[in-house]
C-alpha cells in the first residue's frame, strides 16, 4: 500500500488511493508560527484496523522532523495517537489547548 503526498502552499495531505478513490487520508496546514496543524484523518471501512491512521500519522510526523518542524494535533483522532504515544512524539509534538 503507497501512501501518496500531494502540497499545495500553505496545505497538504498524505492519503492511500486504490482505483482513484482515496480510501485513507491525513491533511495539513502550516500555521503561522510554522508548525504542521493536522485537521482530519480519515480511514475507509476498506482499511480500518489495519494500522492506517498511524501510519499517515507518521508519515506527518517524520516530515515534521525531517523539516525541523512541530506538529498541532487539532483532530480528535490524531490527538488520541499522540496521547497514547506520548513518548514517541515527545520531541514534535506541540501540546495546545
Amino acid at each position: 500500500m503507497n501512501i501518496e503526498k500531494k502540497e499545495s502552499g500553505r496545505t497538504g495531505k498524505f492519503f492511500i488511493k486504490e482505483d482513484n478513490d482515496i480510501l485513507a487520508d491525513i491533511s495539513w496546514l502550516i500555521n503561522d508560527e510554522q508548525n504542521y496543524v493536522i485537521d482530519h484523518t480519515m480511514v475507509s471501512d476498506k482499511l480500518s484496523g489495519k494500522g492506517i491512521g498511524q501510519k499517515l500519522i507518521d508519515a506527518v510526523v517524520e516530515m515534521a522532523r525531517e523539516n525541523n518542524k512541530k506538529v498541532v494535533t487539532a483532530c480528535e483522532y490524531a490527538q488520541k495517537v499522540f496521547k497514547r504515544n506520548e513518548s514517541k512524539y515527545a520531541d514534535v509534538w506541540d501540546k495546545r489547548d
